[in-house]
C-alpha cells in the first residue's frame, strides 16, 4: 500500500466523521429549536 492510498483513506475518513457530526449537530439545533417553541407559546 503506497503512501498516497493510506492518506486518501484518513481523508475520507475525516470527511465521513464530519458529516455524521454535521447531520448530528443538526439534529440536535432542530430539537433544541422545537423545544424552544413549545416552551416559550
Amino acid at each position: 500500500m503506497s503512501d498516497d492510498s493510506r492518506h486518501g483513506q484518513h481523508a475520507r475518513l475525516w470527511i465521513s466523521w464530519l458529516v455524521v457530526a454535521a447531520l448530528l449537530g443538526y439534529g440536535v439545533v432542530q430539537t433544541l429549536i422545537t423545544a424552544a417553541k413549545l416552551f416559550t407559546h
